[in-house]
């Protein structure tokens, strides 16, 4: 069962590609899920734009029958490709993983944004995969589960960060009424 999510933003895809690829909004944004910024770069080759965050996340909330497994924290990393769609948008490769005794646990898909009037139509359709004997089929529910809640605040995030023009001033913090994470 894929995860998706959809969500609409008040800017072209141009300006929100800006904002998703943006360093500083990548480590707002991760502090605001409670995670640790370990690491955050963004690199740039010709069109296509890359961004690796590695993070130290908290267990707190995953079921208690992987927590055993888990500790109190976990790195993961979450790497996306994009490039432009060929029709004014952009198509952004996502792989969101951690490998716990040996056993990687992933989210890989794909966003997709694409123009609508003077918006853009934000779509990610992703799988999650756990490389665990028994516990696997679970473990995955847990993590299409946790990939919603991320997904969801990570459209708010964008959102505070465009404001409600969208972010029109042309500067990567969205102008005045962008501000940090608040994790809500």
């Amino acid at each position: 069962m894929p995860v998706q999510h959809s969500a609409s933003y008040p800017a072209d895809p141009d300006r929100v590609l800006a904002v998703l690829t943006d360093e500083s909004f990548l480590r707002e944004y991760a502090a605001g899920l409670g995670t640790t910024v370990e690491d955050v770069a963004t690199t740039r080759d010709g069109d296509t734009v890359r961004t690796t965050a590695r993070l130290r996340a908290s267990t707190a909330g995953v079921p208690s029958v992987f927590t055993r497994f888990l500790g109190g924290q976990v790195t993961v990393l979450d790497t996306r490709t994009w490039r432009p769609d060929g029709a004014g948008g952009h198509r952004g490769e996502l792989t969101v993983s951690t490998s716990v005794m040996g056993r990687e646990a992933a989210l890989r898909g794909q966003t997709v944004l694409t123009a609508s009037g003077g918006s853009t139509l934000s779509t990610t359709t992703a799988e999650a995969t756990v490389d665990a004997p028994l516990v696997g089929r679970q473990a995955e529910a847990a993590v299409r589960e946790l990939a919603q809640i991320v997904l969801r605040r990570e459209s708010e995030s964008v959102l505070r960060r465009l404001g409600p023009d969208g972010g029109s001033d042309g500067g990567p913090d969205g102008g005045p009424d962008a501000g940090p994470v608040d994790g809500g």
